[in-house]
């Protein structure tokens, strides 16, 4: 028998549960997204660096090797236009020989549409002193030049 004034109760919801499972949906998407957003600024980023990276440690490696006329082709004309390929190289000749390098970083930037990068390095030098150096890049013709006081 029911009690006249009983009323019936409506069955329990999970509004807890159903609140949990919608924030750990969004947490993930939330997360994934910004994995996902990371990974391709990372390799936006790196896209844009690396080739004025390699165009700075061509030049240096071709120090290293002890051959300034492959490193003269790597300076961009205003700073070629300051040296003669014989002058570079005896430039090069009484400086320290440089033993190895490491880049410590790398900048791109564009400026009214002229793009330039400085790149900087760690040169252990022969003496063992660690020389830091900032290279200069600039593109010309499509190709990343090694500009200003070179080394």
């Amino acid at each position: 028998m029911t009690h006249p004034y009983h009323v019936p109760q409506p069955p329990k919801r999970r509004t807890l549960r159903t609140v949990l499972i919608v924030v750990g949906v969004v947490a993930v998407l939330c997360c994934g997204g910004a994995g996902i957003g990371g990974f391709f600024l990372y390799k936006g980023v790196k896209g844009a660096t690396d080739p004025a990276r390699q165009a700075a440690e061509s030049f240096v490696s071709h120090l290293e090797a002890g051959d300034p006329d492959a490193a003269y082709e790597l300076l961009c004309g205003d700073t070629r236009g300051g040296y003669t390929r014989e002058a570079f190289a005896q430039g090069v000749a009484q400086q320290p020989k440089i033993q190895s390098h490491k880049v410590d970083g790398v900048n791109v930037s564009s400026v009214n549409g002229r793009t330039s990068a400085t790149v900087n390095m760690a040169l252990t030098l022969d003496s063992g002193f660690t020389d830091r150096h900032t290279f200069l890049l600039v593109k010309e013709e499509g190709a990343w030049k090694v500009c200003g006081q070179p080394y």
